[in-house]
């Protein structure tokens, strides 16, 4: 046998182990399958039949009717894939749940629609990744081309739970879906057991997805378009376009984009608008000093948040919470090229240390363009162009408490009320070096 034939059975053999659905030529109609996607009758059970390893289900335009949950539990190269139309819809929370040992899952082409009303606390989604065992491991899971709405439940469109003692979801991809009439979050990846601290979940992509009218019932703190919390590890957030999230159903603030712990995150490219209600970009949230004392789980680094577009007006409970930015507690993070406007504040530092703020463009309409508070310490801040010439004149940028030291800021350029050159202002004791 050749060498080239040999390197073609290779390139086969390696294309059948990656690819859902490897070890079937075709794709199965479901609808030669009892299945009948005609709006009235529940399809789950029929669907369920048909759910198994090395299989490419299609799902021709119609309404299927998943009236239970259907699973998707220890199963490997997997492919259900819908057309403009395909749609599946629910009187649950759920309409997939995923869990197990899963290998090469992808879901592509589906519309999950939401019928329940109920206002009760559901944190699962639409398709709810449960990576619950002692020792499983969800390797490549790709939803593409898909489509979400649930506005009259409290619940999320995707929802991702890594917790078990040893579990690790790897490889989740979430690109090119549109969330539109979220009653809680659009994606969530959630790690909040701190009994062992490892990365639950890693390498994931939350990207180009666009998500309009996010939390439309949502009633308690902190709901986001998206959610990454707790220990994770290389994670990226690109070019996703987020618009007019609800704001009008809870005292809180909602937030663009969250991350809560995760090491190695790029956050590029986004695209933020809102004109009716305002919210607060970016946030880095978690995990405080005490918690990663406490618990061991690692404080935020090598947080790249660059190239993002946030255009933010409209109505707050508190004008200054409208913010561009929000970060806390994160040790080693680049901020550049971002482009900010807003009502309020274009960021806020917290207990932020060593990050390179760098050709950053905002113009804001209250409070200060910059503001550090906490231990925020060894930032470097140069080439940003801080525009404060609508608001009332409280400094450009606001450095405020004796903890907040040792920062550099040069070559900027600061415009206060009235168009006047801006100015920095170092408050209750700190001590920062300024041109």
């Amino acid at each position: 046998m050749n060498v080239k034939l040999l390197f073609a059975l290779f390139l086969f053999t390696l294309l059948q182990v990656r690819q859902p659905g490897a070890g079937t030529s075709a794709f199965v109609n479901v609808k030669d399958h009892e299945v009948r996607g005609d709006g009235m009758h529940d399809d789950s059970q029929a669907i369920q039949r048909l759910i198994r390893s090395n299989t490419n289900l299609f799902f021709p335009k119609g309404v299927y009717r998943v009236n239970s949950q259907i699973r998707i539990t220890d199963l490997r190269n997997l492919l259900l894939k819908g057309e403009p139309g395909t749609v599946f819809k629910t009187p649950q929370n759920v309409a997939l749940k995923v869990s197990g040992k899963i290998s090469n899952l992808e879901i592509r082409g589906i519309s999950f629609v939401s019928d329940r009303v109920s206002d009760e606390d559901d944190a699962e989604g639409l398709i709810f990744i449960a990576n619950y065992g002692r020792d499983d491991v969800m390797d490549c899971i790709r939803i593409t081309q898909c489509a979400f709405s649930n506005p009259k439940t409290h619940a999320n469109g995707i929802k991702l739970v890594s917790e078990g003692l040893y579990a690790e979801a790897r490889n989740i991809v979430v690109s090119h879906n549109t969330f539109k009439g979220i009653g809680r979050m659009g994606v969530e990846f959630q790690n909040h057991e701190n009994s062992l601290q490892r990365a639950r979940f890693r390498d994931f992509e939350i990207s180009h997805n666009s998500f309009f009218d996010v939390g439309t019932i949502q009633l308690f703190p902190a709901p986001s378009c998206i959610s990454v919390s707790g220990n994770s590890r290389n994670g990226k957030i690109n070019y996703n376009l987020i618009q007019e999230m609800r704001m009008d159903t809870s005292p809180y603030i909602y937030y663009g984009i969250e991350n809560a712990g995760t090491i190695g995150l790029e956050t590029i490219g986004n695209r933020m608008r809102a004109s009716k209600y305002g919210f607060t970009g970016i946030l880095g949230s978690g995990p405080t000093g005490e918690l990663t004392r406490r618990t061991g789980q690692p404080e935020k680094s090598g947080w790249i948040i660059r190239d993002n577009s946030i255009e933010l007006s409209g109505r707050a409970g508190h004008r200054d919470k409208i913010r561009g930015m929000e970060l806390t507690h994160v040790n080693g993070y680049t901020l550049a090229g971002n482009v900010i406007r807003t009502d309020g504040y274009a960021a806020m530092f917290i207990d932020c240390r060593n990050g390179k703020i760098i050709s950053n463009r905002a113009r804001v309409k209250a409070g200060n363009a910059f503001y550090f508070k906490g231990r925020s310490t060894g930032n470097v801040m140069r080439m940003n162009r801080l525009d404060c010439s609508e608001g009332p004149d409280h400094g450009v940028v606001m450095f405020y408490g004796a903890s907040v030291k040792r920062n550099i800021a040069f070559d900027n350029e600061l415009i206060r009320t009235g168009g006047r050159r801006g100015k920095y202002v170092n408050l209750e004791g700190a001590d920062n070096e300024v041109d």
